[in-house]
């Protein structure tokens, strides 16, 4: 038992892994604005991506203990696919500069990487954790005394 627990522990470090690279890739192939960072940008950024990161890592363990490939195969879609478009988007918002006096310009080039990004990936995190959580529930057979 112990064993097995600790097997679905790696596999779930090595796969948040794997999806934190990929996200990495996709800013360094999107040319996001990551230059100039200083140690204070740098420790916000630690901050911010930390509690994303470990629900990243719960959601990932759930799945794993259903032991069922589609379980697995709808968190790693759903931990990937809108992040990249959040991504994207951010890349297409980053081109743009606004034409009309009152909307709000960042004055931090980075803001979107250091708190928008972040925030939106927690809140797919925890719908991800909600959504998986009733998955796995409902397909639980009660006990019959």
């Amino acid at each position: 038992m112990k064993s097995e627990f600790k097997n679905i522990r790696i596999k779930a470090i090595l796969q948040v892994l794997i999806v934190v690279f990929l996200h990495f890739i996709t800013i360094y192939f999107l040319k996001l604005k990551t230059e100039d960072w200083d140690e204070e940008i740098v420790n916000q950024m630690f901050l911010m991506y930390s509690v994303p990161i470990f629900l990243t890592y719960i959601s990932c363990m759930r799945a794993l203990k259903t032991r069922k490939l589609r379980y697995n195969i709808a968190w790693l879609v759903i931990s990937t696919l809108p992040s990249m478009r959040i991504l994207f988007y951010l890349k297409e918002y980053q081109g743009k500069k606004s034409a009309n006096p009152g909307f709000i310009e960042f004055d931090i080039p980075q803001i979107e990487l250091i708190y928008l990004f972040p925030v939106s990936y927690l809140g797919i995190q925890l719908i991800l954790i909600f959504l998986m959580l009733i998955m796995i529930f409902s397909k639980e057979k009660p006990v019959i005394d």
